[in-house]
């Protein structure tokens, strides 16, 4: 903080890409990955070797290279040294200089000091580096040869009972087992050397450092380790180190570990081999389907925002409404955007984003986008031919569903389209919320007169009808309850009284403040004084093991627009309360929209760096892949659920980029979830974002 402002900086932003059949690889069994040192991805598959740049895969040699790829090995000049079962091939300039045939299959090849170093099943071999001379063969010990390391003076052979080290002038074997050290009783997968000289070992459960004398570190103690299957290990030149693991990979930067799972960053949570870049910059997972190739990059909030704007226009827009959008294949230039039953409540959320944005930085492209928003929520308004009923969503013929003769859709009176009835509390909400700011941060004359009028019908049929929406078949909607005998007096609206006594304030005040008409004022005064409404809201959120979020994001929503309209200190200190008490119990959650309206209103910015970090957290792929994170050996879960007959869930939710992503209404305790060939659309970084420049919550970079 400086001055009360964020500094908000930049921060690392990870991009990935799939390498695989689309792209070249025909064979998509990938054992083993490395950079060459014209930085090129080498890959060996079950069938073959190829060379992956620039996002296309070229194979080596399949005349020659037709078989499974057991390791490879690049010398200093580019060299490619490649073991295909009991063959080694030397490769340079795409042509086979050599090649040596073993008495057994190859398991590792190392160079080290102009020292070849190959792990057989049966034997070490050590040549010079055009392994044009022998300098020792000596048979294994202990079954098995598994994984090799070697580091100058040290070379150590996994076996599958022993940790073999070459030991004295002779190269003697001197042998270290689980029985007679702290070694870990575990099969060893792979090891390597960092530049301190520690031997790191990856096991079927976790891993270890070792340093080379009597210590084991384990993940069984140590937090920063992971725990999950480890089957490769690669390090940069900054410290940091990456794992292959059965739940994709793992990264450990600076201290902390990151978890980078399929779909979303690998094709498959087995990764059998691990690549990284010098700097850190590109990660490499080969699994049997296929590369993923990570990329990081230094990002801000402003460039990151800017890009988000760009995806929204391009991909997330229907007719003025902001949406999710339907897709094939995880390809965003697929599908269409969806007809959602909350078009009104997301474009809301949009039309906020902007307004607020506008306000900040005077850009004009954002005034467009968020009238364009207000006349497409202003339509919703009048499509139903029923005074103050706002539609869900339009439809049109030639879109999906139209005509099919769902009951909750009518055509409208023109004939034009179709619209959506069951109007709910959610739609009341964000319409009330978006049409407030906008008023007063972007509307003309002719808007705030249009604005005006469509607020008071709504609230004019919400007060008519006993605080109730009734559709075209004069019943009321489901979830549309604000009236004051149901709310205070009867059960079945427990879980609603607080959240929707709170709806209800802040549509009275938004109408009073768009019409200056006092009979709002007084129904505004008369729900606090005759109904309580305000000791209603005082703890508003029903504390329910963090099952439904519904009323969390339309709390905080109602919360924000009460509070900018709202002057009595003594009034204000009742939202307060209750926005204090609702975040107390949400705040484990980090969502930035929450965290931001609380700082804003509230002057505490204890956890604003826990916001900030979700922004950055979020990825620029807002695909919802097919998720699994259950496997992942670190979660800690959660048992209040079985109070209300629901299963467990994780106690503490994961990072917003190890997870699908939701809106603020959305779980975010999800461990696993299918693959929905959808798209979200990133209202849910833009609203947070602008409501932090907006109160100078951080900078604008």
């Amino acid at each position: 903080m400086n001055n009360g402002i964020y500094k908000s900086g930049s921060f690392t932003q990870f991009r990935r890409k799939y390498i695989n059949a689309n792209t070249g690889l025909s064979c998509e069994k990938v054992r083993k990955v490395c950079f060459d040192t014209d930085g090129s991805i080498l890959a060996g598959t079950e069938n073959g070797l190829f060379r992956i740049k620039d996002g296309s895969a070229e194979r080596i040699l399949p005349k020659k290279l037709k078989g499974n790829i057991g390791d490879i090995c690049i010398r200093s000049d580019n060299t490619y040294i490649v073991a295909q079962e009991n063959i080694l091939y030397f490769i340079s300039g795409g042509v086979v200089t050599k090649s040596n045939d073993l008495e057994d299959k190859i398991v590792n090849v190392r160079e080290d000091n102009n020292r070849l170093w190959i792990l057989t099943e049966s034997y070490i071999l050590c040549t010079d580096k055009t392994f044009d001379r022998i300098i020792l063969k000596r048979e294994l010990e202990g079954g098995k040869g598994l994984c090799l390391a070697v580091s100058g003076d040290n070379i150590y052979a996994a076996t599958q009972t022993n940790l073999s080290v070459v030991h004295g002038k002779r190269m003697e074997w001197k042998n270290i087992s689980s029985k007679h050290s702290p070694m870990p009783d575990k099969r060893i997968n792979t090891m390597t050397f960092d530049s301190n000289g520690y031997l790191w070992l990856g096991f079927d459960e976790g891993c270890a450092i070792y340093n080379n004398s009597s210590f084991w570190m384990t993940s069984d103690e140590i937090r920063s380790l992971p725990k999950n299957g480890v089957y490769a290990i690669a390090t940069d030149d900054i410290g940091n180190r990456y794992f292959a693991t059965d739940s994709g990979v793992i990264c450990q930067i600076k201290g902390k570990l990151k978890y980078l799972t399929a779909e979303r960053w690998v094709q498959d949570n087995r990764v059998n081999d691990i690549a990284v870049s010098k700097d850190g910059s590109l990660i490499v997972a080969a699994t049997d389907k296929g590369i993923s190739v990570i990329s990081s990059f230094e990002d801000t909030l402003k460039s990151k925002a800017a890009e988000f704007e760009k995806i929204i226009e391009k991909y997330h827009i229907r007719r003025g409404f902001t949406a999710a959008r339907n897709i094939i294949n995880n390809s965003y230039d697929s599908g269409n955007v969806i007809i959602s039953d909350n078009d009104g409540l997301w474009t809301a959320c949009y039309v906020t984003a902007e307004s607020l944005r506008y306000a900040s930085t005077g850009e004009k492209e954002a005034l467009e986008k968020a009238r364009r928003g207000v006349k497409a929520m202003l339509f919703l308004t009048k499509i139903t031919g029923i005074k103050g009923f706002t539609a869900r969503a339009v439809r049109y013929p030639g879109d999906e569903g139209y005509g099919n003769g769902d009951s909750e859709w009518a055509l409208s009176p023109d004939g034009s389209c179709e619209w959506k009835g069951e109007t709910s509390s959610d739609e009341m909400t964000g319409h009330f919320t978006g049409y407030s700011v906008y008023y007063d941060l972007c509307a003309d004359k002719e808007e705030k007169e249009e604005i005006k009028t469509a607020v008071c019908n709504i609230m004019d049929h919400i007060i008519e009808n006993n605080y109730r929406l009734i559709d075209r078949d004069n019943l009321p909607t489901t979830w549309a309850c604000w009236d004051p005998e149901l709310l205070n007096h009867s059960d079945r609206w427990f879980a609603e009284r607080g959240v929707n006594s709170l709806e209800l304030l802040m549509f009275l005040k938004v109408a009073f403040h768009v019409s200056g008409n006092d009979k709002y004022q007084k129904l505004y005064d008369t729900f606090i004084k005759k109904h309580h409404y305000l000791l209603n809201i005082i703890q508003h959120k029903v504390q329910d093991a963090h099952i439904c979020h519904i009323d969390d994001n339309l709390a905080f929503l109602a919360s924000f627009a009460l509070l900018r309209l709202e002057e009595s200190a003594a009034i204000r200190s009742y939202i307060l309360c209750g926005m204090e008490d609702h975040w107390q119990y949400e705040r484990i959650e980090r969502q930035p929209m929450f965290c931001f309206i609380h700082a804003a209103f509230t002057g505490r910015d204890t956890d604003l760096s826990e916001g900030i970090q979700s922004l950055r957290e979020i990825p620029l792929d807002l695909i919802q892949y097919a998720m699994k994170n259950s496997d992942r050996k670190d979660i800690i879960y959660d048992n209040e659920q079985a109070e209300y007959n629901h299963k467990p869930q994780i106690k503490y939710p994961l990072a917003y980029d190890e997870r699908n992503l939701s809106r603020p209404d959305g779980g975010a305790f999800q461990l696993d979830s299918p693959a929905r060939n959808a798209a979200q659309d990133p209202t849910i970084f833009l609203l947070p974002y602008w409501i932090a420049v907006y109160y100078k919550l951080i900078d604008k970079e």
